[in-house]
Order: structure tokens, then C-alpha cells, then sequence
């Protein structure tokens, strides 16, 4: 028997399995199907510790060969993830925390197509970078919610987000108003402490997304961007541990985001990291 024995329903990875009867394996499958599993995994909760990767500015990973990178960006639309209902056999003692986390993380995490080649635009992008830089020029004393408590790095990708999805509907992005505090455009994102898929959408059914309130539920979100191609808008996540990011960040640019320093809690515009571990995600429609 295996020692990590994956059981999908649903979709074309249910009828796939049904019609070849595969058992894969991940690591020692070499077939499309796990080598998309894998993908699948390392985008949601990060590298397999197991492996060594070697990462670099035009790749993290090598592309899945039976999916094609859309060319018009990224649909705020949940994806259903054919992966959804897989599942570790309990006593199965050969399978990995990075197995076993993965698992968890494709029951809420939209489907990855191969990374996006083409950098984020339009309204939602440009208001997001508009946000995170007069947030990190304006605020050198610290991040600040509404309630005058700091804010943590969750905290200020939800709200930017948020609000920069927001304006991709009304096509007007609000600088003036705190970040966390309620304004005429848009109110502070619902909460999202109960496990919940990616959020596209607030409680009114208003078309804006709605992140998790952890860098580490946030890290399974989005699709999957192209070191190459990252841009305004777009979320970097890096410093994985325990199968999880612990930073995130806005990207502004190609090369720079912005983020809260973990040392001294103000928000600071710094260069992208260059590390193995670096995963971007794009949350925000493009060309909208």
C-alpha cells in the first residue's frame, strides 16, 4: 500500500481516478496528474520541506505542462478546486505534515492554473498601490487601525484589498479615509474568524474580496503569479514555516512591496525577497 494514499471526488480529477484507477504518491508519482497535485500543494501551503528547491526571479517552480497560463489575468471568482475532497487515510503514518496540511488547505483554496505571465492593471491594481504607499509614507510611527491599535500585516492586506476591490466597482479610490474605519466607498471587510473559503464577497453580496484574517489562511488564496510577472496589487508571501507564511505584503511595483515590520511594527516599502520560499498571489481582477 501507499503511504500517502489520495482519494479525489469531484470534477475531472474524480473522473480521472475512476476511469485509470491511479493511486498516487506524491514524490514518487511521475504522472501529470501528481506532479499537478504537487503544484497544487506548494502553492497553498508552501515548498515540500522534503525537497530542495531552487528558486529564481523568472520561476519559483516549474510550471504544470497541462495547463496553460490565462492571458487575461485573474477572475475574482472562487475556482472550484477538483482536489477539494481529498484525503489521508488516518493511519497513515508515512504521510508528511506538508501532506497532511496541504490536505486541509484544498478544502477552502481556489484551483491553481500555471502561474500568470502578465502583470496585474487597471483600477483595482493602481488603487491598491495607491494605498500601501501613501499608507507606509504617511505612517512612520506605525500602522494603525481604527480602534488606534496596531495593525498586523493580515490586517493591512484585508483592508487595502478590500478597499482597492472595492474600487474596481465604483472606479474611485479613497485615499482620505483611515485605513480600518468605515468611508462612503467602502466599510472596514467584514470578519472572517470562521473557516471560510477565499471570500469574494461581504455579507451584502457586493462584488469586493474579502481576505481571511491570518497571513496564513491568506496564503492559500489567489492564483499563482510568475516571479516575472509580479505587480501592483499582487500579495507576497514569504519566511514559511510550519507549512504556512508568516509575512505578507503588497506589491507596488515589480520589485518592492510594502508591509508591517515585524520588529517594530511600523509599515515599511521594501525590496520583494529573493529567498527559495517567496510565493505570489493575485486576488485582484486585472484590467477592470
Amino acid at each position: 500500500m501507499p503511504l500517502w494514499v489520495w482519494v479525489v471526488l469531484g470534477g475531472v480529477g474524480a473522473m480521472l481516478l475512476l476511469m485509470m484507477g491511479l493511486v498516487l504518491v506524491i514524490g514518487g508519482a511521475t504522472s501529470s496528474i501528481a506532479s499537478d497535485l504537487h503544484y497544487q500543494c506548494d502553492s497553498a501551503v508552501g515548498p515540500d520541506p522534503s525537497l530542495t528547491v531552487t528558486a529564481s526571479r523568472a520561476s519559483a517552480v516549474a510550471r504544470p505542462t497541462a495547463h496553460s497560463a490565462p492571458t487575461g489575468g485573474v477572475t475574482t471568482v472562487p475556482t472550484t478546486n477538483p482536489y477539494a475532497e481529498l484525503t489521508i487515510a488516518p493511519d497513515d503514518t508515512g504521510a508528511s505534515d506538508w501532506q497532511r496540511a496541504c490536505a486541509t488547505a484544498l478544502k477552502d483554496a481556489p484551483y491553481q492554473n500555471a502561474p500568470l505571465l502578465t502583470v496585474g492593471s487597471g483600477v483595482g491594481a493602481d488603487c491598491a498601490r495607491q494605498l500601501a504607499l501613501a499608507l507606509s509614507r504617511g505612517a512612520s510611527s506605525g500602522a494603525e487601525s481604527s480602534a488606534g491599535a496596531r495593525m498586523d500585516a493580515a490586517e493591512l492586506t484585508r483592508t487595502v484589498i478590500y478597499r482597492a476591490s472595492a474600487a474596481q466597482s465604483t472606479a474611485q479610490c479613497s485615499l482620505t479615509a483611515p485605513v480600518g474605519a468605515p468611508s462612503p466607498d467602502v466599510a472596514r471587510p467584514p470578519d472572517s474568524s470562521v473557516r471560510r473559503a477565499c471570500g469574494q464577497s461581504d455579507s451584502s453580496g457586493a462584488s469586493v474580496v474579502v481576505l481571511p484574517n491570518t497571513v496564513a489562511a491568506q496564503g492559500a488564496c489567489g492564483q499563482r503569479v510568475d516571479l516575472s510577472a509580479v505587480s501592483a496589487g499582487d500579495l507576497v508571501f514569504w519566511n514559511y514555516r510550519n507549512n504556512a507564511p508568516t509575512e505578507v505584503g503588497i506589491a507596488v511595483g515589480g520589485t518592492t512591496l510594502v508591509t508591517v515590520d515585524s520588529s517594530s511594527g511600523g509599515l515599511v516599502e521594501r525590496v520583494i525577497p529573493s529567498a527559495d520560499d517567496v510565493r505570489v498571489k493575485r486576488v485582484l481582477g486585472s484590467g477592470m
